[in-house]
């Protein structure tokens, strides 16, 4: 996969990261019950883990990128550096999202938080690593 393709690949992680914000705020963003509650959540997770895996993918195809790239001599700069060292903490607090969530329920009060990091983290990765790269190409 070309840079440029996996670009595009990456922006459809922004969107199920907006979902997945869009999801939790319906849900907990008002004190007042919604209605269909419980169907927005299980959205929710679903979407979760639709986002874990294509996160897995999306990261897994990086680094195949940068392998190819560091063998034809072109070695990882400080916004490839960033962008990588930036996905594995989004990675991280994804998990611990969803450890909090499954396993370890007396830090349940802290998923909201982790949620809204990985949903402006996924924003911010990709404005630093996919709308810079497409700002570079138009040059």
């Amino acid at each position: 996969m070309d840079p440029l393709t996996k670009t595009y690949f990456a922006l459809v992680l922004v969107f199920l990261a907006l979902f997945e914000f869009i999801t939790a705020m319906y849900v907990h963003g008002k004190k007042a019950p919604r209605p269909h509650g419980p169907l927005v959540m299980r959205l929710h997770r679903i979407g979760g883990y639709v986002f874990l895996a294509y996160f897995v993918w999306i990261s897994w195809v990086c680094v195949d990128l940068m392998g190819r790239l560091a063998q034809v001599g072109k070695p990882l700069d400080v916004r490839g550096f960033y962008h990588g060292f930036f996905a594995m903490v989004l990675f991280t607090i994804l998990l611990l999202k969803i450890s909090f969530a499954r396993f370890y329920r007396r830090f349940v009060q802290s998923i909201p938080a982790l949620g809204m990091a990985v949903a402006g983290g996924t924003l911010v990765l990709w404005g630093i690593a996919g709308w810079m790269f497409l700002i570079l190409l138009q040059k």
